[in-house]
């Protein structure tokens, strides 16, 4: 036992040792169990008394029984549990872009046009001073303005749905089986 390390130090190899009579903090170390450890590792029992009190004490009160005559096995097995946790599954990247296309719109639009018509009269006027006079008309026309203004034409909306599915997985488990062998011999009298 490495007492500083907290940690109990032994010469089999981890195999050896995995394969080895198993032991909980539920399993009652009975005689018996410890002569199974003792036989599987190939050691010898502490033979006086002092080493086994040595040992006891070490174990407290796990290695008392209730009746000398009783033997308690328990059997262990591994439960299968399987749970969830969150992880990032991947990302929806949303990006806006401007594209430039050319529209072509028909504008309708209005001109003034100017006719000189010139009508032929023969008729005496008043006495009108003939000299140079000019009279302005004004001629209009409309022109096409052109504007760029931004607007609304959809929304894009993303939401996230949780969806719950079942996933069946599927994992080794080992059980303890426990084998009671009969190696007690008969004799019988005639």
């Amino acid at each position: 036992m490495d007492e500083s390390a907290q940690r109990l130090v032994v010469s089999s190899d981890k195999d050896t040792v995995k394969n080895g009579p198993t032991f909980d903090d539920y399993k009652e170390i009975t005689p018996e169990y410890q002569n199974e450890v003792y036989s599987y590792y190939g050691l010898q029992r502490a033979t006086t008394t002092d080493e086994l009190r040595a040992y006891e004490s070490y174990q407290g009160s796990a290695t008392q029984t209730t009746h000398e005559d009783q033997l308690r096995v328990q059997r262990s097995e591994e439960e299968l549990r399987a749970g969830t946790r969150e992880r990032e599954a991947g990302a929806i990247n949303v990006r806006k872009r401007v594209r430039t296309d050319r529209e072509r719109l028909k504008v309708p639009t209005r001109r003034e046009e100017v006719h000189v018509d010139r009508v032929p009269i023969n008729s005496e006027t008043s006495a009108t001073e003939i000299g140079d006079d000019e009279v302005r008309i004004p001629v209009t026309e409309e022109e096409v303005v052109v504007e760029k203004r931004p607007v609304t034409k959809e929304e894009i909306r993303i939401r996230k749905d949780v969806v719950e599915e079942t996933e069946v997985v599927e994992e080794d488990v080992g059980r303890e089986e426990v084998e009671i062998g009969d190696a007690i011999e008969r004799r019988f009298d005639r």
